[in-house]
């Protein structure tokens, strides 16, 4: 269990430092399409309510590997 749990634990950080990172790209996409609104212009941007999804998808995903692999036993005591 001390295998599953340490790589549980750091694959879900690893997962939760990619949303982070994507999170970031999300704000900047949507302050682009955010100003491109505000500019009436009629260019084609594409909508970033995918990556959106991913983003909480992929960080709902780490939240839940990390506690699980802080949550299983470090050890098993034998009796």
């Amino acid at each position: 269990m001390q295998l599953l749990s340490r790589l549980a634990t750091a694959l879900g950080l690893i997962i939760l430092v990619v949303a982070a990172i994507l999170l970031g790209k999300d704000v900047i996409d949507i302050n682009q399409l955010h100003a491109v609104a505000n500019a009436n212009r009629s260019t084609n941007f594409p909508s970033p309510l995918n990556n959106v999804l991913i983003t909480a998808g992929l960080a709902a995903l780490g939240g839940l590997l990390t506690g699980l692999g802080l949550s299983l036993p470090a050890r098993r005591n034998p009796r």
